[in-house]
């Protein structure tokens, strides 16, 4: 029985550490856990978690990728000159943002399997390529063309103006890819790629074809996310994505999963996005300058990684002494 409930515990820590921190922070503002600020901070942060839901599946396959945020950059910008030099519409925006989201991915994915490195050092040469050239396209200047139908997806709401689009999208999203992973052998594929590639590719699953369609969820999803970010600023600059990639990063480590892949729920990362995200909303709220909103994220973000490594090191002196 005590083991039943440490074992709750720790699948559900992400949750509690959210529950905790929502409780301190609610003692500082009584502005805090009101229904509209909660609104507020799953609208604002909607676009970091459906991020967050592709880079997971990488995490997950073992791998770190760095130029997510500059992939969100140039797909923001070329959506925006197609909004503005051809009046693109909403669903050719939208189907645009996947289809590069997906190229940007799956080109990575690529070139780490044919050149045979690792995915985060792949991901930090191409960050740059991405960002040259967002910003050979936008000349440093700012687009504001898209049409009101398309600002609506990450403007506008339902339900008497109660319930916020993005909202929904995060939830559906976070759902749908949950029961992927969790009820599906493809899902079951990802997560034995992380636990251990060569046992995978003895256990009969084909590991090129399964980072493949990896790089394409990803690549959705990122796209996806872009979507949201850029119809609820309404316009686009190249500097717009770069740095999300650390907050996903972040979250995703404090959701529970480990940096050498194999384990962890979307449910944790969802969990572990809204703690950065409640983080820096409450400090705002206590009255806490930006620039220590910085430090304390940077410290958890050295946290997590430490604890995720204590986690590795104390599970191989066991499997050491087993043998």
């Amino acid at each position: 029985m005590k083991k039943k409930i440490l074992g709750m515990i720790k699948d559900n820590m992400p949750w509690l550490i959210l529950i905790l921190i929502c409780i301190v922070f609610s003692m500082f503002s009584k502005n805090f856990l009101t229904m509209r600020n909660v609104i507020n901070i799953l609208n604002q942060n909607a676009y970091v978690v459906v991020c967050a839901i592709g880079i997971t599946f990488i995490m997950m396959s073992g791998q770190i990728d760095l130029s997510v945020g500059y992939q969100m950059s140039l797909i923001g910008i070329i959506l925006g000159l197609l909004a503005r030099d051809h009046g693109a519409s909403t669903p050719v925006l939208i189907i645009t943002a996947i289809i590069l989201g997906v190229i940007l991915n799956v080109f990575n994915t690529f070139l780490s399997i044919k050149l045979h490195i690792i995915m985060l050092m792949v991901s930090t040469a191409t960050s740059m390529l991405y960002q040259g050239i967002s910003y050979t396209l936008s000349g440093s200047k700012s687009i504001s063309a898209f049409p009101d139908s398309y600002k609506f997806i990450g403007q506008g709401s339902i339900l008497n103006d109660k319930l916020p689009v993005a909202i929904i999208i995060l939830f559906v999203c976070a759902i749908v890819m949950e029961i992927f992973l969790t009820k599906t052998y493809w899902g079951r594929h990802i997560y034995a790629l992380g636990g251990n590639e060569n046992a995978s590719r003895l256990a009969g699953i084909v590991v090129n074809r399964t980072k493949m369609m990896i790089g394409v969820i990803a690549g959705i999803f990122v796209g996806l996310s872009t979507v949201l970010l850029t119809s609820r600023v309404g316009s686009v600059t190249s500097s717009l994505g770069p740095g999300t990639e650390f907050t996903v990063i972040t979250g995703i480590l404090l959701g529970g999963v480990s940096v050498r892949g194999g384990n962890g729920r979307l449910s944790g990362v969802v969990a572990g996005i809204l703690i950065m995200a409640i983080l820096g909303n409450g400090m705002q709220l206590s009255g806490m300058g930006v620039y220590l909103q910085y430090v304390v994220k940077g410290v958890i973000m050295l946290t997590a990684i430490g604890i995720d490594v204590y986690q590795l090191t104390h599970q191989k002196i066991v499997e050491d002494k087993v043998e």
